[in-house]
């Protein structure tokens, strides 16, 4: 989402968005549209606390290790255990926003990088993304988790750089 944000509000800075199996919203719905409409029927031990101001959550140890990081090194996933914080569930200030806009995050180039083994952001909902938001070009790194730079850095480093080149 920080990258259509970044699109939004500086395009004539931004000569490509690439979106790593991550949220790609349109110029048509609520900018919270994505996030709602993912269908995550397990988030183990995942903590969700919607009375907290503002609406709070906490991705749990389990929740990483079998649907973020399942193919990353194991260092990588212990070094993310130091780093876990609870923070915003900011869906409902997303929704409260005009859809991002044709003439401005519209306008940029977007390229999806698909990660065929994330077991959060599904693929199948990767590609229904990309059918209701226009891109570029559509690159897939097989056997990549959620986390493709720990689980396939050098793909991922080989797909930014030939984007960045392009």
């Amino acid at each position: 989402m920080n990258v259509a944000l970044a699109a939004e509000m500086f395009p004539e800075k931004v000569a490509a968005a690439v979106f790593v199996t991550a949220f790609l919203p349109d110029c048509t719905n609520p900018r919270s549209h994505v996030i709602e409409k993912l269908t995550l029927t397990d988030w183990m031990d995942s903590v969700t606390d919607a009375e907290h101001v503002p609406p709070s959550v906490f991705l749990g140890p389990e929740f990483l290790l079998h649907k973020l990081y399942q193919l990353s090194p194991q260092e990588e996933y212990t070094l993310s255990q130091s780093l876990a914080r609870v923070s915003s569930y900011y869906v409902a200030d997303l929704g409260s926003q005009p859809p991002f806009s044709e003439a401005r995050y519209g306008a940029v180039r977007k390229v999806y990088v698909v990660c065929e083994q994330d077991q959060a952001m599904l693929e199948p909902y990767q590609r229904t993304m990309i059918a209701g938001c226009p891109v570029a070009e559509v690159r897939e790194i097989a056997g990549a988790d959620h986390m493709a730079m720990f689980s396939r850095p050098a793909e991922l480093a080989g797909h930014l750089a030939d984007v960045a080149n392009t």
